[in-house]
């Protein structure tokens, strides 16, 4: 390879031996290529030094090579949406495209006035108004998670089976010890809450337990955290929980110190579990039995599927373009009986 000339896609295809469109899909996100290929060029586009003249392809394609990212109204300080942002700046970053937030308290009548090539959505809330005119704007739109009942469909869109991991957790609890379990819902009209409440509530009615819901606002302070567990471990309650799940993120921490403070030992008398895990909840002691949501491999998936939508591959007059990103349910030693 002569050293005086800028790296190309041709040189990438020709070292691992693949058509040049092999290393553009890989290198875009677009198009149907394996995980390990498109961890294969990004290594050899970075040992080759390759830079993408994005500018060029922009201009050809008509586009402004931009993304807007709109997450939900306060979680800019949850752990879950920061780790999805990271996930869809790499990713973006890697297709040559740059990612612009749209502040979370921006007013519906500007929302559609943005100079992107397209909108990522994070969580899309029935009761958000942003929300509805995004998706009933000029822009394609990418949601992370499904819109709910109520809200017109995005081009495409990201999700996990939720069900089934709130279903195994569950069962974790059940083994555990647990018989009378409570879960701390946040007041949240969106895909990923609505199912998990439903997948938790029909799990109980299968094992035949009456399930207690507290409902809070969100985000919730410590003090109403507090209050709504105190309810729940209420001593004169002839039927007091044994578990609580706690649902958002941010929110499981204050549950233990509530139960602490209310003289239950968590891991013995009261098990605790959440739906969505964060690096701390290893480190707690006890540490807590959660659900690992990849949220940065969430936010890359969201990515490629807008690159998909921009590429042409997302058909128009059919269903959105799904992605499904699988995740784990961490059984950590924060309950009786655990390992």
């Amino acid at each position: 390879m002569r050293p005086d000339r800028a790296v190309t896609l041709q040189d990438i295809a020709d070292r691992l031996g693949v058509s040049r469109s092999t290393a553009s899909f890989a290198i875009t996100g677009r198009g149907r290529v394996s995980e390990e290929m498109r961890r294969r060029v990004h290594e050899v586009a970075d040992e080759l030094g390759y830079r993408p003249n994005t500018v060029a392809r922009h201009l050809k394609g008509s586009r402004t090579g931009m993304l807007a990212l709109r997450l939900p109204p306060d979680s800019t300080t949850m752990s879950y949406y920061m780790e999805a942002t990271f996930g869809i700046v790499e990713e973006a970053n890697r297709a040559g495209m740059t990612v612009i937030m749209l502040p979370t308290e921006q007013g519906a009548d500007r929302a559609d006035q943005l100079t992107a090539d397209a909108v990522i959505l994070l969580d899309p809330d029935l009761n958000d108004p942003v929300v509805h005119t995004l998706l009933a704007g000029r822009l394609p739109v990418i949601t992370g998670e499904p819109t709910p009942a109520g809200l017109p469909e995005p081009r495409a869109w990201v999700t996990s089976e939720h069900a089934p991991a709130v279903r195994e957790l569950m069962d974790h609890l059940l083994e555990s010890g647990m018989r009378r379990p409570a879960m701390l819902f946040p007041e949240l009209r969106g895909y990923w809450a609505l199912t998990v409440r439903d997948a938790f509530e029909q799990w109980c009615a299968e094992h035949g337990l009456h399930p207690r819901i507290s409902e809070v606002e969100h985000p919730a302070p410590p003090e109403v955290i507090h209050a709504a567990v105190s309810d729940l471990l209420a001593e004169d309650d002839e039927d007091p929980v044994d578990a609580i799940v706690s649902v958002s993120d941010g929110t499981v921490l204050s549950v233990v110190t509530s139960a602490q403070q209310l003289g239950r030992r968590v891991g013995e008398d009261l098990l605790v579990a959440a739906l969505v895990d964060t690096e701390v909840l290893s480190l707690t002691r006890p540490s807590i039995t959660a659900i690992d949501l990849h949220a940065r491999e969430f936010g890359r998936r969201c990515v490629r599927a807008a690159l998909a939508v921009l590429d042409g591959t997302a058909d128009e007059e059919g269903a959105p373009i799904r992605e499904v990103v699988p995740i784990t349910v961490h059984r950590r030693a924060s309950t009786r009986g655990s390992a």
